[in-house]
């Protein structure tokens, strides 16, 4: 992520896309590869990397929230909403969850 913050996302997601493949069920490593392809307005890429950490690390939140934050930004409310509760049914406590399905409404 230092890449990133230094603007160098390609470099960034190379060594991100590493990781990955030395340990495919990092869940931070998954996410932060969809937050550089959201970086880079790569959307489609962003949303399956998402959606792959949610399938592998299906308890890791982030990139829950990540996801319904990419539909929200693409005006895909109902498919933020969709993602906030799916996540809410696996740890109905989370606050950021919450917080975020009450901004949507």
């Amino acid at each position: 992520m230092l890449y990133a913050q230094q603007n160098q996302m390609q470099r960034a997601s190379t060594y991100l896309q590493k990781a990955i493949g030395l340990r495919p069920d990092y869940p931070e490593a998954l996410n932060n590869l969809g937050i550089i392809f959201v970086q880079m307005q790569d959307y489609s890429k962003a949303e399956e990397q998402f959606k792959t950490c949610i399938r592998l690390v299906p308890n890791f939140d982030q990139s829950y929230l990540n996801l319904a934050r990419l539909y929200a930004m693409r005006n895909e409310k109902e498919k933020a909403r969709d993602v906030l509760q799916e996540l809410l049914r696996l740890q109905p406590q989370n606050p950021g969850a919450r917080q975020f399905l009450e901004m949507l409404h």
